[in-house]
């Protein structure tokens, strides 16, 4: 399933989550730290906040098994501190980012993603961060837009039509148009709980009804579970694998994913192509453009890296931490 909550910037934003850190191991840190960078100490009180402020501002939820939680601590150390690395360098290239900026982006992820002023106010509560909290990651994740810009636009450069074709003829099928499917969503906590869904469902019961009364999903619980249209790279890969399985017009599940168990509808299936070149050339150009500007960020990113002085505590340092990151994104 979809990640939830607010989406809006999860292109850029999420970005920064999957970096992998170069590290030094120490053994002096305080018992309450979580991390060092540059001289300064962030507690595990202060990583806390930090989960909090991701999972209001992007979805993203703790894994209940002991195995996941570990790891998801881990990534979410190693994220916060590439996000001061991140930080540190917009400043270096004077990057500021206005009040009114952020202020506006919010604005348009609430009206687009909550729908009112009073859901967002209801988001901060459930997830105990502030307004401020918020913006200050909206500004933080629109200077590493601004920074990989800067940073890659060199490399980009002018393609001519013979870089594009090339690159279209290297693999065709990476540009054909994927099957879409419209598709609504019922989340809950157990398996018990969807398995009885799914009777109601067969008894005649309406599936926007149900997700309205109980769904735990607080992005799509108000439109009746709606999902909207998406392809199967979109989605969790075991609840893919049941929604583009299943017929249009029939539910499916109960599925498993890291938000709980999922009942879902196949509202419409829009069958995909493989288009010619001329169909797809604004898509393969942006794909070049997107891979060459990729590479260099990465380069750029992973000398960055290098030169970071980040110790982290021993049950927050990450696998692999001198693997440079790949994909990277901004």
């Amino acid at each position: 399933m979809r990640r939830t909550a607010v989406l809006a910037i999860v292109g850029t934003a999420l970005a920064a989550l999957a970096v992998v850190l170069g590290a030094r191991q120490l053994g002096g840190l305080p018992a309450e730290a979580a991390f060092e960078y540059d001289g300064k100490v962030v507690t595990e009180a202060e990583l806390e906040r930090h989960i909090d402020t991701l999972s209001a501002l992007y979805g993203i939820q703790e894994p209940a098994a002991d195995d996941a939680h570990d790891r998801f601590r881990r990534d979410i150390a190693k994220a916060v501190a590439v996000s001061m690395i991140l930080d540190d360098a917009a400043r270096a290239q004077d990057i500021v980012i206005s009040d009114k900026s952020a202020r506006d982006t919010l604005a348009d992820m609430i009206e687009g993603q909550l729908g009112s002023e009073q859901a967002f106010t209801e988001l901060l509560s459930k997830f105990t961060v502030s307004e401020e909290d918020i913006l200050g990651e909206v500004k933080r994740q629109q200077a590493v837009a601004r920074l990989f810009q800067d940073r890659t636009s060199h490399a980009v450069g002018d393609l001519t039509p013979t870089d594009i074709r090339a690159y279209y003829e290297q693999d065709p099928s990476k540009f054909a148009t994927p099957e879409r499917r419209t598709l609504r969503n019922i989340v809950v906590t157990s398996r018990a709980e969807a398995a009885g869904l799914l009777e109601q469902l067969r008894r005649g019961a309406k599936f926007a009804a149900l997700a309205r009364q109980t769904s735990m999903d607080d992005a799509t619980r108000d439109k009746g579970g709606l999902l909207g249209s998406v392809t199967s790279s979109e989605l969790d890969p075991a609840y893919a694998d049941a929604a583009f399985a299943a017929a249009e017009g029939t539910s499916y599940g109960p599925v498993q994913t890291r938000f709980g168990w999922n009942v879902g509808l196949v509202v419409a299936a829009l069958p995909g192509h493989e288009g010619s070149f001329a169909e797809v050339e604004e898509q393969v150009t942006d794909a070049l453009r997107s891979e060459r500007a990729l590479e260099a960020w990465r380069e750029w990113l992973a000398g960055q890296i290098r030169e970071a002085d980040v110790e982290y505590a021993a049950a927050y340092l990450p696998s692999n931490p001198d693997e440079p990151p790949s994909p990277v994104q901004p």
